[in-house]
This record gives C-alpha cells, structure tokens and sequence, in this order.
C-alpha cells in the first residue's frame, strides 16, 4: 500500500530457516523492516503505520534512527545464520563486546574516532586488533548494503597493524620452538608442518596423521577461499621427518590459539608473528 510517497507492504522471508512475514516500510526515503511469527501480526502493524501516516503524516516518524544494538539484533537473525565455522564465532564474540561499550549509540552517530577508541584496548595485540577490524567492517558493510547506512564508519578508520618483527625465524629460534613443543605431539606437528613443510596455516589446520604418505603429505585442499577445493602434494624433507611425530590431535585454529600464545611468550614475544613458518620455510630455500 502507498500512502502519498511511502510505501508499506507484506512480504514473506524466510529468517534462519523459518517463514516469517516481513513489514517493509519506505517512509521519506528510509527503508525499515519488522519479522513477524503470524500473518495477523503483521497485518496488524501495517494498518497501525497507515493509521498514523494518514492521521500525523511522515514527520510522526522522523527519530534518530536504529541504535548499534537494533542493528546488531538484525544482524544476528539475517546474516549471522549463514556464516560458518570460526567465522561466525568470532563475528558474535566481536560485534558482541563492541555492542557492550556502543550498543546504545544511533547507527548514523557512529564515527571512524568510536571505531579506533573501541580497538585502541592495550590489552589486544596489534593481530588482535587487526581481526576486530575486518568484523567491524563486515558488520557496518552489511549495514550500508541493506540502507540503515549511508556510509559505513569503519572505512575512514585507522585499521591497526599487526606485529611486524619476527616474520623468518632464525636458525636457534627454530631449534628452541623445536625443544619447547618437545612434549607435545599436537603443537610440534603444527610447528614442523608449518616450518619444514611449508605449509598455509589452513592446510596444517587440515592435517591428518592418515595424509602422511611415504615421501609426501597429501592436502586436501590448499586454500579455504577457493571456490573449488583444490588438492596437492607436500614433499617430505629431512628435517621435516625427523621431527615429525607419528600422530597428533586436531591441528585447528580453535585447538592450537592458547598453546601458540604461550608459545610465542615462552620465546619472549608480545605475540605470535604471522605468517613467519611458512615465510621461514620459504627462505630456506635460497
């Protein structure tokens, strides 16, 4: 139903699996939606939104618009059910403490100075903040996608830096990480796969004692973003089966965090070097 330049409507949608019945609302140029269980509910909240266009016009609806909290209710029952895996943990962990300090806050208040005070904790690293920032930006670019936004606040933020010392290993740092996971199955397999194999932290997450074959590890698939699994072989190099143990536990990102922090801090550092296996590995071979 239109009611001079707004627009009111029904629509069904399905929210995590369930039909519900969707109110769309373009009231002077902004777009709103409500879900409801029942078919009376909605049609109920329709005429009520007529009623009032019709008795007090546009103005009755002028507001400050969605709170960071309203937005992130949305979030939770649109998108959130078709993320997977770490990726959906991590989103409700961070938007879940950013919604803690910031929930209270008018969506179009939010500045790039409230995205760097919320990351600026001197407790997180400089890889910690750096994660908090790529949620951050989903959240605020699905935001904008779906117009509670104009303009997503996080793309004028300062987005932090990671750690960028330690990125190849010397040869007594690689000898000292070997003696500290000397009695752990679990994290020397993760060190070695990593520092004589060469291999991505995604592949090593994947890495099963059934993949090692006799002069070669087999994986499964090479990079979690192909849109194709693609599979290849790892050589066996000395050094990788010498230190290599016979079995070991799930090498994922979830199972080995703590263990890798206690790591990088037995070895003195603030926190883990990205990438510094894998890049380690590669300069053994010039």
């Amino acid at each position: 139903m239109q009611s001079n330049t707004s627009t009111v409507s029904i629509q069904r949608a399905m929210v995590r699996g369930v039909e519900k019945f969707c109110v769309w609302t373009k009231i002077s140029g902004k777009r709103k939606r409500a879900f409801f269980d029942e078919a009376a509910g909605a049609v109920a909240y329709r005429d009520q939104i007529l009623r009032q266009l019709s008795a007090k016009g546009t103005e009755s609806f002028a507001e400050s618009g969605k709170t960071v909290a309203e937005g992130w209710r949305e979030f939770q029952m649109l998108r959130l059910p078709k993320l997977r895996g770490s990726n959906a943990r991590l989103v409700q962990w961070w938007i879940g403490h950013y919604v803690e300090e910031q929930g209270r806050m008018p969506l179009a208040a939010v500045s790039p100075r409230d995205i760097d005070a919320f990351l600026a904790k001197k407790e997180w690293s400089g890889t910690t903040r750096q994660q908090g920032f790529v949620y951050l930006r989903l959240f605020y670019n699905w935001l904008v996608r779906y117009e509670h936004l104009d303009r997503s606040p996080v793309q004028r933020a300062e987005r932090p830096q990671a750690a960028p010392v330690h990125h190849l290993l010397t040869v007594p740092q690689v000898q000292r990480l070997i003696g500290l996971t000397s009695n752990c199955d679990r994290m020397r397999a993760w060190l070695v796969l990593g520092v004589f194999g060469g291999m991505r932290i995604s592949e090593v997450g994947r890495a099963r004692p059934e993949h090692i074959e006799e002069i070669e590890i087999f994986v499964p698939q090479t990079k979690s973003t192909d849109p194709v699994p693609r599979s290849r072989f790892v050589p066996i190099l000395p050094a990788l089966k010498r230190h290599l143990p016979k079995s070991w536990d799930c090498l994922s990102e979830d199972h080995i965090k703590r263990a890798r922090t206690a790591l990088a801090h037995e070895m003195g550092w603030d926190e883990w070097p990205q990438n510094c296996l894998r890049h380690t590995s590669a300069s053994m071979h010039y």
